[in-house]
Formats: C-alpha cells, structure tokens, sequence
C-alpha cells in the first residue's frame, strides 16, 4: 500500500471509531421533548390558575379593602425595588469581592 492509502484508511477508521450509533437516541429524545412540554403545559395551567384564584380574591373585598390591597402592594413594590441594581450595575459586577 502507498502512504497515501494508508493515511486515507486510517482516517477513515478513526472517523467510523469515533462515531457512535446510538439506536435509542430518537426514542430517548421524542421521551424528554414529551415531558418538557407536559412540565411547560402544567406549568401554564398553574400559573392560569393562580391569576384566576387572586383575581378572584380581590373581587370579593369590598371597596375600601381593595383600596388598601392597592397602598400595601404598592408599597411593597416599592420596598423591594430599594433592593434591585440598576442594569449597569448587573452587567458590570464583580465576579470576587474586594478583600
């Protein structure tokens, strides 16, 4: 045999070699596509579920409490805001703290 013919055989056997077959891997991966969208769909129901259940709960308040609802949310948007960084900030964090 050539040199050539050598080198394009051994090429060729390390290319067969390092690709695997994998027969289940269709199997496999129409299973965790299945689930993701069974987890993202239960995932939408409950969140559906939850805003019909709040919704629901501040209709049946009387006017002033549902005033009152609004002042506490309000001020508890804004407590927790006191906390966010600016988006400057996220982008240009440290990655250690300072000794």
């Amino acid at each position: 045999m050539t040199k050539i013919s050598k080198h394009i055989f051994i090429c060729i056997a390390c290319v067969m070699l390092s690709v695997q077959v994998y027969p289940q891997q269709s199997k496999s991966a129409g299973a965790t596509k299945k689930n993701e969208q069974l987890k993202e769909s239960n995932k939408k129901a409950y969140e559906k579920a939850r805003k019909k259940t709040i919704k629901h709960r501040r209709e049946i308040q009387t006017k002033e409490t549902r005033k009152r609802m609004d002042e506490a949310d309000k001020r508890a948007e804004a407590y927790n805001k006191l906390d966010d960084k600016k988006w400057y900030q996220k982008i240009f964090k440290r990655k250690k703290p300072r000794r």
